[in-house]
């Protein structure tokens, strides 16, 4: 009787077995194209954007089969992939439900849909975790390739002078406000990785030590370099308050794991003199007194605020362009609370409000703040969704830290970028926005890749 059970167990494998084969390979061959379409994702945003877009969609289309594949039970088990199926769902009965609910003399819209976008970074980091070659430093250098490509491509030499004067420069990334946010991330990445490049560079040749040094810090410097020239004072608040809470977050991982990995001695070393070479070169570019001529560039008074969140002025500074729009944001919020005003609700209510004056509305169809702008088209119910991504998120880090699937620099730089981004999405409404989607995408997808990863060792 034993003996017959064996057997048919051992037919019933053997017949099953081709066909387990035939999934590993269908698997192996997703990934394989998710992981180049990931590469083409970092690369593409700038130098090329058709091609970003086609690699957008391009992310969905193969991560989804992915994703319902009979060997994919884990991820289907993955709270971020289940909470992002919701999240789908809810953005699906949004659009129905905004459809038929909104006024007449609003446009029927679909795009409730560009607020999926926050999900690529899942795709991402799934395509990094289960290639056998892809890795996240291959990510990253592709994406300031691409930043480096499409510079090289748009080069325009009078604004690159005027730039290295001190004049306030965007390089055509939509404007200057999102020419700061890409610098500054590329500024946090140089920083925070640069004990690992020391020790990588100490295993190398001489010759090649000095030029790889050089290299990195070129980079370093030319992000700086870029953070300054983009002149935003909201991209330069929330350097600040990340690195206010950089001895926060170091306590943290400290208290998770009891130790570091490495000794902190030399790195915290390299940092102080890092620290004086910059500000020699501050000094020499009198970067002093232009960061502050740029932060009096307004004169703004308590009673100057006052009127414009109360719409008794129609001439507006920058400050007061944002608070006008957050004080009617608030009105809007109220009349729909729950499921929002649709996609691009902000455009017909900006042009059809009596607050605001025929140039405001020409000049501006967003509420300068991601949180409002959330709030404002898909309600407070889709704002509850991505805040729980972002909650399942930072879990997942702590975990991947906690069970040493996650490198200690990793750590640091997800959490440094998740402080930054909060502090600078108060003031622009980067969400909407192809960068806010491609940093997202990138900084949450190559960190989150640490948490999924069960093939290869960390670092």
């Amino acid at each position: 009787m034993g003996s017959a059970i064996t057997s048919r167990r051992k037919m019933r494998s053997f017949i099953l077995s081709p066909y387990r084969l035939c999934y590993m390979n269908r698997d192996k061959t997703l990934y394989t194209a998710l992981a180049m379409v990931s590469l083409a994702f970092a690369f593409f945003w700038l130098p090329v954007p058709r091609l970003f877009d086609v690699a957008c969609i391009l992310l969905i289309l193969l991560f989804v089969p992915a994703t319902m594949s009979p060997g994919s039970h884990e991820l289907r088990k993955d709270p971020l992939i289940i909470l992002g199926m919701c999240f789908f769902l809810y953005i699906v009965i949004s659009i129905v439900w905004h459809r038929l609910t909104l006024p007449d003399n609003f446009p029927p819209t679909t795009s409730d849909r560009r607020f999926l976008r926050v999900l690529y970074f899942i795709a991402i980091a799934y395509a990094i975790s289960r290639s056998s070659w892809l890795t996240v430093w291959h990510v990253l250098a592709v994406a300031f390739g691409g930043l480096l490509a499409y510079l090289a491509i748009s080069f325009d030499q009078t604004e690159w002078l005027l730039a290295w004067h001190g004049q306030r420069a965007d390089f055509g990334i939509h404007n200057a406000q999102h020419t700061g946010v890409v610098f500054a991330t590329c500024a946090l990445s140089f920083g925070i990785f640069t004990p690992r490049f020391y020790q990588w560079v100490k295993q190398a040749s001489p010759v090649i030590a000095l030029v790889s040094a050089l290299i990195w810090t070129t980079a370093l410097l030319f992000s700086l370099w870029g953070v300054f020239v983009s002149q935003t004072r909201g991209v330069w608040l929330g350097l600040g308050v990340a690195a206010l809470f950089f001895p926060v977050i170091l306590g943290f991982a400290y208290k998770l794991n009891r130790k570091f990995p490495t000794s902190l001695r030399k790195p915290v070393l390299g940092g102080i003199i890092g620290i004086a070479a910059l500000s020699i070169l501050a000094a020499g570019f009198n970067l002093p007194s232009r960061v502050s001529e740029r932060l009096a560039a307004e004169d703004v008074t308590w009673e100057s605020l006052r009127q414009a969140a109360a719409h008794e002025t129609q001439q507006l500074s920058s400050i007061e362009v944002r608070v006008a729009s957050w004080s009617a944001a608030a009105g809007w919020i109220m009349e729909k609370p729950f499921m929002g005003w649709g996609g691009r609700g902000s455009r017909p209510l900006i042009r059809q409000s009596e607050l605001f004056s025929d140039e405001f509305k020409k000049n501006y169809n967003h509420l300068h703040s991601s949180y409002l702008q959330v709030l404002v088209e898909i309600g407070l119910i889709g704002a509850m969704l991505i805040v729980a991504l972002m909650a399942l998120l930072g879990h997942a880090t702590i975990r991947g830290y906690q069970r040493q699937l996650m490198p200690l620099d990793i750590f640091l730089f997800s959490w440094l970028f998740f402080i930054f981004w909060l502090v600078v999405n108060v003031f622009e409404s980067y969400i909407i926005y192809p960068s806010g989607t491609y940093l997202v995408a990138i900084v949450a997808g190559t960190c989150y890749s640490f948490c999924v990863n069960k093939q290869k060792p960390p670092g």
